[in-house]
Order: C-alpha cells, then sequence, then structure tokens
C-alpha cells in the first residue's frame, strides 16, 4: 500500500500548562505512554510551554515540529505540530495571530484574554500526497464576548485558508463545543466538515474537557477536527479509556484516522 493509500493518524491534545497542582514531571510519561499508543504521524498540542516543548521533543525523538508561541518565537504557550520525520516533510510552515492584524506578532485587537495563534503547514508524504495542518487553541472566555472572539477567530482562518489547494485539516483546542456555536458554524460555511460528524461514535458524548476527573456524557466536544478536500475520514476517537487519561492532562486527546 502505498502512502498516498496509507490513513494519516491526526492526535490533537491539550496537555495543560504547568499546572502547580498537577506536576508536570509526573504527568509527563504518562502523557507520552498515551501519545505512544497511538503513534499519531502528526500530534497538535496546546498550552505547552517551551520548556514542555523540550520535554515531549525529548520524549519524542522520531519527530520533528513546527509553530511558535502565542507571544511570538519560544514565548508563551504553544499551539504546535510534531510529525513524524520518517513518512512526513514540511514543505512550508508559518503562524498568524487571531486579530486585525493577523501578520503581526502577539497582536490581540479583539479584546481577547490572551494574544491567539494559528500555526500552520503543508506536509508532503514519502509517497508524494499532500496536505495542509492547521492548527489553534482559541479564547476560553465564557458569555457573548468569547464566542463574537471565537467567531472571528474562525473567520481569520476561513479566509487564509481559502485559496488553499488540496486538503486542509483544522484541529486544536477551539473552546466551544463544535456544532453549537458560532466558532463552527463559521467554518462550516467555509466548506469544512466536523470530522465526528462523519466518523466518530454518535453514542459516545464524552466531554472532551474533562478537568482531572472521569469521562462526562454532556456531548461538549471542546477539541476539533475539521477537514475540507479529504478523500475519506476513516475513524475518529476521544481517547477516555483509562484513569491515565484524566491524569495527564485536563483534556482527553481526539485522534482521527483520514485518508488525505
Amino acid at each position: 500500500m502505498s502512502s498516498a493509500e496509507r490513513p494519516i493518524t491526526l492526535m490533537t491534545y491539550n496537555i495543560k500548562n504547568p499546572d502547580p497542582a498537577h506536576d508536570w514531571p509526573a504527568r509527563l510519561p504518562v502523557l507520552l505512554d498515551i501519545v505512544r499508543r497511538h503513534d499519531p504521524d502528526v500530534l497538535c498540542v496546546q498550552e505547552a510551554f517551551d520548556h514542555q516543548m523540550d520535554d515531549l521533543r525529548a520524549g519524542l525523538p522520531e519527530y520533528g515540529d513546527v509553530g511558535q508561541g502565542r507571544e511570538g518565537g519560544s514565548a508563551g504557550e504553544h499551539a504546535a505540530v510534531f510529525f513524524r520525520r520518517d513518512r512526513l516533510r514540511p514543505v512550508e510552515h508559518g503562524s498568524f495571530w487571531l486579530s486585525d492584524t493577523p501578520d503581526e506578532p502577539a497582536s490581540n485587537t479583539w479584546g481577547s484574554v490572551f494574544p491567539r495563534i494559528v500555526n500552520h503547514a503543508r506536509f508532503l508524504d514519502v509517497d508524494g500526497a499532500a496536505f495542509t495542518l492547521v492548527t489553534t487553541h482559541l479564547d476560553h472566555e465564557e458569555g457573548p464576548h468569547g464566542d463574537e472572539v471565537r467567531a472571528r477567530s474562525t473567520a481569520v482562518i476561513a479566509e487564509r485558508t481559502a485559496a488553499v489547494d488540496g486538503p486542509v485539516v483544522v484541529a486544536g483546542d477551539c473552546n466551544e463545543p463544535a456544532g453549537v456555536g458560532r466558532a463552527s458554524r463559521v467554518l462550516v460555511e467555509a466548506g469544512f466538515t466536523d470530522a465526528w460528524d462523519v466518523a466518530g461514535d454518535p453514542e459516545d458524548r464524552t466531554a472532551t474537557f474533562n478537568d482531572w476527573e472521569p469521562p462526562v456524557a454532556s456531548g461538549e466536544r471542546i477539541d476539533w477536527v475539521y477537514t475540507r478536500g479529504v478523500r475519506a475520514v476513516d475513524r475518529v476517537v476521544i481517547d477516555h479509556d483509562g484513569p491515565e487519561t484524566w491524569f495527564a492532562s485536563d483534556h482527553f486527546p481526539v485522534v482521527a484516522t483520514i485518508l488525505v
């Protein structure tokens, strides 16, 4: 089977910044085991500070990575992309910010709680298939202002990806239940499809934010994988299979198998 026929396994995972109540050095090996059991070709992480990125690089030596922190360079939380070097090559990559001035590093023109960044890469598979990956961590503010900021944020993403040829995948922690608020509607109107609606288990209503607790069946999937122009989505799962998954982070990882 050529790689053009072989699905891409993508994981998006908010690994949680260094929370004093939930020790990062203790969580790290558990989190790495969770990643390894899925063996993703692409791993999108959110809330990773620079030293956490270094720990992930050390623990996942077979992966390269692209992306910068939301305050520019290595500063602030990263919404970054790890990729298997033996399969994928980033032929181009870059960043923009979710604001009225997206090319200005750390710009924040909408009164967001924090500046928010998008990191993106166009990947070439070893046998020639190509796709574009976009990853982000949207504003977490509750209420109408947060709703507005998230909708404007996905509008920038939609605008920036409108002219991109070939398959596009948008993945990350979007801080809004998929299919409920304005942000996901913006993506749908731009031609994207929620991968969960295609290949997720409709009986699994697990909230992807776990707050360090066992699964809750609220249906609030705030960690998204949206696709446009892919050949198929074979499978999407929320990994909530054991207590290690709510020890490692306050989010469950979402894993999608996509034929690009």
